[in-house]
């Protein structure tokens, strides 16, 4: 029997995870390099690598969260006769509506 291929999706979602892994290992030795650079030229390439590694996680992150299946959010409670307003948080009064 042969393996079965991966769709389309799957192998996109397992490329992201893999690329993202690796992103995070790069940005870990960033600031362990960071942590040991005292020269301000190599401060200042350390600060533009992990920033750019921070952008590069972001960005890898966004496109496995739009590549999953939406999770189906449970429906919202149904509305009370009052509201809590911000100021109620912090012992403020109700709100009537």
């Amino acid at each position: 029997m042969g393996k079965h291929p991966l769709d389309p999706g799957a192998a996109r979602d397992a490329e992201l995870r893999r690329e993202l892994g690796e992103t995070t290992q790069a940005l870990h030795s960033a600031y362990e390099k960071f942590n040991y650079v005292s020269e301000p030229e190599m401060v200042d390439a350390c600060i533009y690598e992990i920033s750019a590694l921070k952008s590069r996680y972001s960005y890898l992150l966004r496109c496995i969260k739009g590549n999953s299946a939406p999770v189906e959010q449970p429906s919202p409670a149904p509305a009370a006769d009052s509201c809590a307003a911000a100021a109620a948080m912090k012992g403020g009064e109700l709100c009537q509506l």
